[in-house]
């Protein structure tokens, strides 16, 4: 799997559809009634404060994308889809604005059913990247839906997307989205039945999550970390530390685009690199990028959030979600330090982070003192995240590992940069405001990141 802007989505002419998850009008059908998690009160939070201001609603779409083989047997793709929405109980959520906010429901698997609608034919591949970019600008956090799914069907083949709004998925979910429905797929049209066993629920994670994060207090050991990382700064988050051209709350179309750093045999190179010198290819990342910023101008020390995966090895491993928490990073980058002092220093300020990824940013704030802060709306906040797709979860399944992973956000004044490793190598997808200054400044990062990169591999 390969995370891709839809506008780099190669994907042939055909006969397109799309289905919603379609649930109970009446609120009192639903199942249970489920209080969110941090991430999700946040996400709902700043949807709901822009639509209070007449402003474009907040939304942060992510689409799989992937091929099946072979004729399409469309009663047994809707029968896959449906049979997805069973098994993972986030993606039968609804949410619907009441005078307070928004209320989210969860409703029973025998509630739920999909609305077919055939969109008609897509004559070339502008037209097909156009029809998944609608799929994605469909999903909505206050209105709904929630989830929508396309595909666009050929003679002997057939291009499927599955598109949430972050408010019931993560990145990681894409994998497991695309081995799940794919295996459910091909049970179907071999007349076996899909396994029946619903998958760990997120929102008991969810509940979990909170029984923790309610019962921490300012002065706990926990969150001495974010209590030092915060000592002067204001506001909250961290600042991206060089010059994007962007004026204080205001929102610009965003720029996205992936880049490969490194091809897999260099790749290789540079995780024995970094391993020689007592990190990992992660550890080496984090020391790139701290070093690579500096020498742009940025400071001597990096400062990020980086997300990090909570489903752990165990009952959530294969469970859609989101499943993440934000993590405070520190990255000392010493000028002329030889790579091992760089990989320490990474190693130790990636595992302070890391020991902090039972906290919740959102309670850490609200703990400390920053409730009020604006954040990542009204500012440029940066974001790191590290994944391999190699070893997603789901991605045991062939047709994962030819999958492509599709975020969009409609408006940024940021930047978040999304390093992935797959089978073809190390690959970076960037999303930032779209300014002059931003596109140079960006420009010139990835650049030297890539020279850094390449230096510590040899």
């Amino acid at each position: 799997m390969i995370q891709l802007p839809v506008e780099e989505a190669e994907i042939d002419p055909g006969h397109a559809h799309t289905w919603h998850l379609s649930f109970p009008h009446d609120p009192a059908a639903a199942a249970a009634r489920r209080p969110t998690s941090y991430n999700q009160a946040v996400h709902l939070a700043a949807a709901w404060a822009a639509r209070t201001a007449n402003r474009s609603t907040t939304t942060f779409a992510i689409a799989c994308s992937f091929d099946l083989p072979g004729r399409l047997d469309l009663p047994a793709l809707e029968a896959a889809l449906l049979h997805l929405a069973q098994r993972h109980e986030i993606l039968r959520t609804s949410c619907r604005p009441t005078t307070w906010g928004v209320s989210v429901d969860v409703c029973a698997p025998t509630q739920a059913h999909l609305e077919h609608v055939e969109a008609g034919p897509l004559t070339s591949r502008a037209a097909t990247r156009a029809h998944l970019h609608q799929l994605l600008g469909q999903v909505n956090p206050i209105t709904g839906p929630l989830v929508v799914a396309g595909a666009v069907v050929r003679e002997n083949s057939a291009t499927v997307h599955v598109v949430y709004d972050h408010l019931v998925a993560d990145v990681l979910s894409a994998p497991i989205t695309v081995a799940d429905l794919t295996r459910a797929y091909e049970d179907l049209t071999h007349n076996r039945r899909p396994d029946p066993t619903p998958a760990s629920s997120f929102w008991d994670y969810a509940r979990q999550e909170r029984t923790y994060n309610r019962a921490l207090r300012a002065t706990d050991e926990p969150l001495r970390h974010w209590k030092d990382f915060t000592t002067g700064q204001a506001p909250f988050l961290p600042a991206f530390p060089l010059d994007l051209g962007v004026q204080p709350g205001h929102q610009y179309p965003p720029v996205n685009r992936t880049r490969t750093l490194l091809p897999g045999h260099l790749t290789q190179r540079l995780e024995t690199a970094c391993r020689a010198s007592g990190g990992t290819l992660l550890t080496g990342l984090l020391a790139a990028t701290a070093a690579s910023v500096r020498d742009e101008g940025g400071p001597d020390t990096f400062r990020a959030l980086m997300p990090i995966n909570r489903r752990g090895p165990g009952q959530y491993s294969h469970s859609i979600g989101w499943f993440v928490s934000a993590v405070p990073l520190e990255i000392p980058a010493p000028r002329h330090a030889p790579l091992n002092t760089l990989m320490a220093r990474a190693g130790q300020g990636y595992e302070a982070g890391r020991r902090q990824a039972a906290v919740q940013s959102a309670r850490a704030q609200q703990l400390l003192g920053h409730a009020d802060d604006t954040a990542t709306d009204d500012r440029p906040a940066l974001f790191f995240s590290y994944l391999d797709f190699r070893t997603a979860p789901g991605a045991e399944h062939p047709t994962t590992r030819a999958a492509r992973v599709h975020l969009w956000y409609p408006a940024s004044n940021g930047t978040f940069f999304w390093f992935h490793r797959t089978h073809s190598g190390l690959h970076l997808n960037t999303l930032h405001a779209d300014t002059p200054r931003a596109r140079r400044t960006v420009s010139s990062l990835v650049h030297r990141l890539t020279r850094t990169l390449r230096t510590f591999a040899m």
